[in-house]
């Protein structure tokens, strides 16, 4: 992996999740854009690693961190579009592994508020702890008081965690150890959420996994 791709997997996982609670329509609405956002974000990464090549503005659209000033950007609808065709790029069987990984935090599972906040809230590179800690605690919140918007918390948090997989397999593949990358995909994943537990914007990348290896990219 060049050097400048791999360092940009840094950058390309960290969102400006919100730091105060709101449970108005507004302020779910938008958690769910940033989620969709740092979905396609992490996927649109994964697709310039593999593909090398693809739309120019690629590297910078992904150099742009979600956050909630940026939503209102009127531009916004055409950098998610162009975000979404590189992420339905992606092979159907990377798509699922994405997918199912979600599936284990929307599962019965008591500890997947404090797993998903504590990965996101790291992921966003926080300035100071105060920041970290209103992150964590934000997020925490709204998993357990917006049931609606676990689907597209859960999704971010699968993309970014594929992006960390990678660019450990990668380090370690630097450095010798080949077999390092295994783990990405060799552990048993959850089954497949129903479509129903996920957001409206994920039903391309269900499209694409629906289709199968053989489609098209």
């Amino acid at each position: 992996m060049p050097a400048e791709l791999r360092a940009l997997g840094n950058d390309v996982r960290a969102a400006d999740w919100p730091v105060r609670l709101a449970f108005r329509s507004s302020r779910t609405a938008l958690l769910d854009t940033l989620c969709r956002w740092q979905t396609l974000r992490a996927l649109a990464y994964v697709h310039l690693l593999a593909a090398r090549t693809g739309d120019e503005r690629l590297p910078v659209d992904l150099r742009v961190v979600p956050d909630p000033e940026a939503a209102g950007d009127p531009g916004l609808p055409e950098l998610l579009a162009r975000l979404e065709k590189a992420a339905a790029g992606l092979p159907a069987d990377l798509l699922d592994t994405v997918v199912c990984d979600s599936g284990g935090l929307l599962a019965d599972n008591r500890f997947a508020a404090s797993v998903l906040a504590a990965g996101l809230t790291a992921d966003s590179r926080p300035g100071d702890p105060d920041e970290a800690v209103s992150r964590a605690v934000v997020l925490t919140s709204y998993w357990y008081e917006v049931p609606g918007l676990r689907g597209a918390l859960a999704l971010a948090w699968s993309a970014n965690l594929f992006v960390r997989s990678w660019l450990g397999w990668s380090q370690r593949f630097v450095y010798g150890d080949p077999a390092g990358g295994i783990g990405i995909t060799s552990d048993p994943r959850p089954p497949r959420p129903a479509a129903s537990a996920l957001p409206e914007w994920a039903a391309p990348l269900l499209d694409r996994i629906e289709q199968g290896p053989g489609a098209a990219s």
